[in-house]
C-alpha cells in the first residue's frame, strides 16, 4: 500500500515547484467514471504536466475509489489550442476487496485554454489496458473542464 501512495506523494511534491496549476471535473478519462483533477506544469516553461486525481467507478466488474495519475505533454498549437499526448496510471481501489488493482491509459487529445475566465476544455482518447490475463484493451476517452491558476 505504501508503494502505490508514492506516485501521488511525488506528483504533489513536484508541484510544489511548479507553476501554473489546473483543477478540473472529469467525466471518463482516466477517472474512469467521474473524477476530480489537479494538474501542474514541471517547471514554469516546461510542456510536461503532472496529474493526480480522485475518483469514482462502478462496472459489472468492479467498485470503487480510484486514483488517476499522470504526466501529459502539450504541444502548442497557437492561439491557446494543444494538443495533448500523455500516459496515465489509475489505482483502483475496490470496496470489496483488500487488493488494490490499476490499469494504464495512454491519452492522445485536444486541449483549449480560454483567456476570458480562465478556464480551459479538453477532450481525449484513452484506451484501458488492463493487466489481465490475458490482457484486454477497452476503447475509451473522456472530457473535461476547469480552471487555470
Amino acid at each position: 500500500m505504501k508503494r502505490l501512495l508514492f506516485i501521488p506523494c511525488l506528483v504533489f511534491t513536484l508541484c510544489g515547484f511548479s507553476q501554473e496549476s489546473l483543477l478540473y471535473l472529469e467525466l471518463g478519462g482516466a477517472g474512469p467514471l467521474v473524477s476530480v483533477n489537479y494538474e501542474r506544469q514541471i517547471t514554469p516553461k516546461s510542456p510536461f504536466n503532472l496529474r493526480a486525481g480522485l475518483g469514482y467507478v462502478v462496472t459489472w466488474d468492479y467498485g470503487g475509489v480510484t486514483v488517476p495519475t499522470g504526466i501529459y505533454f502539450l504541444e502548442d498549437l497557437g492561439n491557446q489550442n494543444y494538443l495533448e499526448l500523455g500516459i496515465n496510471y489509475t489505482f483502483l481501489f475496490e470496496s470489496d476487496k483488500e487488493d488494490t488493482r490499476g490499469f494504464f491509459l495512454p491519452a492522445i487529445g485536444y486541449r483549449k485554454y480560454f483567456l476570458k475566465n480562465n478556464g480551459f476544455l479538453k477532450i481525449t482518447f484513452n484506451p484501458v489496458f488492463f493487466n489481465d490475463d490475458p490482457i484486454r484493451i477497452i476503447p475509451w476517452g473522456g472530457i473535461s473542464y476547469g480552471f487555470r491558476f
